[in-house]
């Protein structure tokens, strides 16, 4: 099938460069063969004469019939001629001319009108002839009463002519403001340019003041109209037929057609005599070019389905026609038709394209329509992306310090800062259990809190239920009178036995798109997501910090808080002391119970201790069966006291391991910082130096460390 159609538009573009070929080649031949044609020096009223360009003027002798009476008159349908007028003898008439109309003449006028001398018909009379172009006249004698009903019927044709192409043209504007498509500015040169040249043509324009000076390029002056006229035509087809799309090669000949014309546009506004002989029949050529050029086009249009496109093809047809009746009919036909036809034929084909455009509307509306829609959607695509980025570069940045427990209120607090704004919400809440061991409801903002609160009381195993699809739903959720809210529920992705839900509520009731909540459960999975990611850190981080035995802070991570300590006890002449404790008999234990009973003393050492410090102090497993505590802001003496609480904590301690009872006692060791100290090795030595003094002096008791042990 589409190899027939590629013959088939193939061939109808072979016929179609034939006929502009055609067109080409005969026109100058025709205009030539009509030029040549000899004036005739006597011929029969009523018969069409060719009168050539002359400054001079041609006399014609006409033969009056018999039959004429003083009452009748010589009528002249009107041609593009400079002067006119008749002679009998010594009589002459007044001259008229095209190109300046008489001042008390009809507006519309039709043709030249003489009166006839009284003997007429017997001596006949001279038509007299001056033009700067080759014309075509065909004198009759008629009644005052025929030249009445003529100018007449001429008069409403003109004018219903000329008031339908601005009406038209009017529309066009108007269609070109509403949609501000480049083919309504088409449609409205095209109905412009036909009002301006045929109003030229006819000569009526010459009788209107305000464009009375087109008469000075004469003829040309019109030539110079139907060749920008051609050129709307040719612009109009192609957006018509939109032929870049549906025949690029016939849009580029149209191109080409359209500079063309306005070409010579511009050359038949340079006022040389020279010029008028090929002006004459280029003029022609152009003329027969646009017309096979706007057939073709509307060709296309037709086979591409365009609305209208048939009636259009048809009128473009009828409008041929009338344009080669209107060049070549005149010499052997006349009538009403012959010289009215193409007018009309040109004001339905404006018509039928202005219909054909205006059904073209909803087209174009729905282009836009979809234009504004993707651009909308592309809009919110990227706010929302923007909005996405920017909540991952938060949660980076919120969840890198917090401590357990406050990481996912924080994660969802970002969301929620972003959604509410996004999607027009009036509140949104997290719900969540057993999401990192925490049971949550947090609202947003904090005065609907009760509301999800209530909501949760009656439906907390449906919401259960939900979170385990893991797809998300809107329903008509609430209490009381607000019983048929809808709210969108989003799983979120909470490890299992946990789970969560976020809800969410707009204003207005209305649902959510696809879309939307799409872009929720997004946003809840990167805040779960970095929710885990900043848990799992944390754990490694303390897992790094901590001893795995006792839960304490390991050596590396004391010694990092004791230099620390020291330091900033030294900047700011403030008190720390230092605590050693060692387990007694530690080495027996292990070797009497094992070492699982040695771990079981360490774990139970390490509870006690932390029961006696306060929050500000710091614990760590220095090694072994040893601790240190770092007291930052106390002296000796306090520290000394909180050795002696520590020592009889520890003593009054019951551990049985496998029903075997473990005595504990401890052995503690006190030093103090000095003034000038702000490295803590000096003060850990006395500590330690103090500690196995204790341990010499009989162990389970505390011994305060003094400035030098010698």
């Amino acid at each position: 099938m589409r190899d027939g159609q590629g013959d088939w538009a193939g061939a109808w573009q072979r016929a179609t460069g034939f006929c502009l070929f055609a067109a080409l080649l005969l026109s100058p031949l025709l205009a030539a063969a009509v030029a040549q044609r000899p004036a005739p020096s006597r011929i029969p009223e009523g018969e069409a004469l060719h009168v050539p360009a002359s400054r001079i003027p041609v006399r014609i002798r006409l033969a009056v019939p018999t039959a004429a009476d003083s009452g009748a008159s010589l009528w002249v349908q009107r041609a593009p001629v400079d002067e006119v007028w008749i002679e009998q003898g010594a009589w002459r008439s007044a001259s008229q001319g095209f190109f300046k109309p008489e001042a008390e003449g009809p507006a519309f006028p039709s043709g030249f009108v003489f009166d006839l001398p009284a003997d007429a018909n017997k001596t006949g009379i001279d038509l007299l002839v001056r033009s700067r172009a080759p014309v075509t006249l065909r004198p009759q004698v008629r009644t005052d009463t025929v030249v009445a009903q003529a100018r007449e019927r001429w008069a409403v044709m003109s004018g219903a002519t000329y008031a339908g192409l601005l009406m038209l043209a009017i529309v066009a504007l108007s269609l070109f403001a509403a949609v501000r498509d480049r083919v309504y500015l088409s449609l409205l040169a095209f109905g412009a340019s036909a009002l301006a040249w045929l109003a030229a043509l006819s000569g009526h324009a010459y009788a209107w003041p305000w464009a009375s000076w087109i008469a000075l390029w004469g003829v040309q002056g019109i030539w110079a109209l139907a060749m920008l006229h051609c050129a709307a035509a040719a612009w109009l087809a192609q957006h018509y037929a939109a032929l870049a799309d549906t025949s690029p090669k016939l849009a580029r000949l149209g191109d080409s057609l359209r500079f063309a014309t306005l070409g010579l546009a511009a050359v038949a506004l340079v006022r040389l005599d020279a010029l008028v002989p090929i002006l004459d029949w280029a003029v022609l050529i152009a003329g027969a070019l646009t017309l096979a050029y706007g057939v073709a086009a509307t060709f296309i249009a037709v086979r591409h389905r365009i609305w209208n496109s048939p009636s259009v093809f048809t009128i473009v047809l009828v409008l041929a026609g009338a344009c080669l009746l209107r060049a070549w009919a005149p010499m052997v036909l006349s009538g009403f038709w012959v010289r009215s036809g193409m007018q009309l034929a040109l004001l339905a084909c404006v018509l039928l394209v202005t219909i054909g455009m205006i059904g073209r509307i909803a087209h174009v509306r729905d282009e836009r329509d979809r234009e504004r829609l993707a651009r909308g959607d592309s809009e919110r695509r990227l706010e929302r992306e923007a909005a996405r980025v920017d909540l991952v570069q938060q949660l980076q940045r919120r969840l890198r310090e917090l401590p357990p427990g406050d990481l996912e209120w924080a994660a969802f607090r970002s969301v929620f800062e972003r959604l509410l704004p996004l999607l027009q919400l009036e509140s949104a809440a997290l719900v969540a259990y057993g999401f990192h061991g925490f049971d949550l409801l947090l609202a947003e903002p904090i005065s609907s809190k009760p509301h999800y609160t209530d909501l949760l009381s009656s439906r907390l195993g449906m919401m259960k239920g939900l979170a385990r699809t893991q797809a998300p739903v809107q329903l008509q959720l609430g209490n009381g009178d607000a019983l048929h809210l809808s709210h969108a529920v989003v799983p979120l992705p909470i490890r299992a036995p946990g789970w969560g839900v976020l809800l969410l509520r707009r204003a207005d009731g209305s649902s959510f798109s696809d879309e939307e909540l799409a872009l929720v459960t997004d946003f809840g999975r990167l805040a779960v997501q970095h929710a885990d990611e900043a848990a799992a850190a944390l754990t490694l981080r303390k897992s790094a910090e901590l001893d795995a035995l006792t839960g304490t802070f390991n050596r590396r991570t004391i010694d990092l808080w004791l230099s620390r300590c020291f330091s900033e006890a030294h900047r700011e002449d403030g008190l720390l002391s230092v605590l050693f404790v060692d387990i007694d008999h530690f080495k027996s234990i292990n070797d009497t119970h094992g070492h699982a009973a040695g771990d079981a003393c360490l774990r139970q050492i390490s509870e006690v201790l932390r029961r006696q410090l306060q929050p500000s102090d710091l614990l760590g497993r220095y090694g072994g069966e040893e601790f240190v505590i770092v007291l930052p802001g106390r002296n000796g003496d306090d520290a000394r006291q909180l050795g002696e609480r520590i020592r009889a904590a520890v003593e009054l301690v019951r551990l049985e391991y496998e029903d075997k009872p473990i005595r504990l006692t401890v052995s503690v060791g006190v030093a103090t910082r000095l003034a000038r100290e702000s490295d803590p090795a000096a003060a850990v030595s006395r500590a330690d130096q103090a500690l196995y003094a204790a341990k010499r002096s009989g162990r389970n008791r505390v011994n305060v460390a003094p400035a030098v042990f010698t």
